[in-house]
């Protein structure tokens, strides 16, 4: 299939440089879960800017704040084809949505808005654009997208591209 099954597009907040991305907040039972650190320096460590702790993906852009950043949402029946060169960054982590809905919500607190996306245990593909233009101080020209797709194993996550303006902002 070339195409996705359920396509969705939305506005996310992007504050402080970040937007989680979950199906269940890792400190809904635990309000001393420290999940947005850890995967924040994951996402640093790593050089993949796009971190993982506790089923919480937190994706790491140059743009500080973009309170209508556009994201797309696909899901698709097998592993996309690749389009890497379209985006600045793309990576692959893990993703499972158990219950149906995912939620994006900026760094410090922001509203967090939710997404339906059918429950599964997926791979996502979380690739960002206009990062040149963000860091050049154009505001608004950064877009992201998430692509889903079922997994059968659970793996690590993969930096597929890496947009070359991190040395200068890190």
């Amino acid at each position: 299939m070339t195409q996705p099954t359920v396509t969705t597009d939305l506005d996310v907040e992007i504050n402080h440089g970040q937007v989680y991305i979950y199906a269940q907040a890792p400190w809904a039972d635990d309000p001393s879960n420290n999940a947005v650190l850890r995967a924040l320096d994951d996402a640093r460590q790593s050089g993949r800017f796009v971190g993982v702790a506790d089923a919480l993906v937190d994706l790491v852009t140059p743009v500080q704040w973009n309170f209508q950043a556009p994201m797309r949402i696909e899901i698709w029946s097998l592993e996309p084809p690749a389009d890497d060169d379209a985006w600045d960054q793309v990576v692959d982590v893990d993703l499972d949505v158990p219950n149906g809905r995912l939620w994006f919500e900026g760094s410090g607190g922001r509203e967090p808005i939710p997404c339906d996306v059918p429950a599964g245990t997926y791979r996502a593909r979380v690739s960002g654009r206009g990062y040149t233009e963000a860091a050049d101080g154009a505001e608004g020209l950064d877009s992201y997208r998430l692509r889903l797709w079922p997994r059968d194993d659970e793996a690590s996550p993969a930096l597929r591209k890496s947009w070359p303006g991190w040395q200068n902002l890190t």
